[in-house]
């Protein structure tokens, strides 16, 4: 699915592991408004964020900036990125 500015967005901090409760469950919620920025070295999502979420605990209600890989950007190890999910 196609992520665009100001869809709202889920993005995990260790994939695969994509928990939404638990201990493992470790990732930020907010609203793209940006794409395609080159910073350090690939092309990244800016999203600013509404809520952090570690280990299945809220941390922080935020209004920073995170910029996580557009997905289908290769990893080091030529894993493709998908990190990224919209909120439904």
């Amino acid at each position: 699915m196609e992520i665009k500015i100001g869809d709202k967005v889920r993005s995990f901090d260790f994939s695969p592991n994509k928990d939404l409760e638990g201990d493992r469950a470790c990732y930020i919620e907010g609203t793209v408004i940006d794409l395609g920025m080159v910073k350090e070295g690939c092309p990244r999502y800016e999203i600013k964020v509404e809520k952090r979420i570690f280990g299945g605990e809220v941390i922080a209600e935020a209004e920073d900036m995170v910029y996580p890989p557009i997905n289908g950007t290769p990893t080091r190890f030529g894993r493709p990125t998908d990190y990224v999910e919209i909120i439904k």
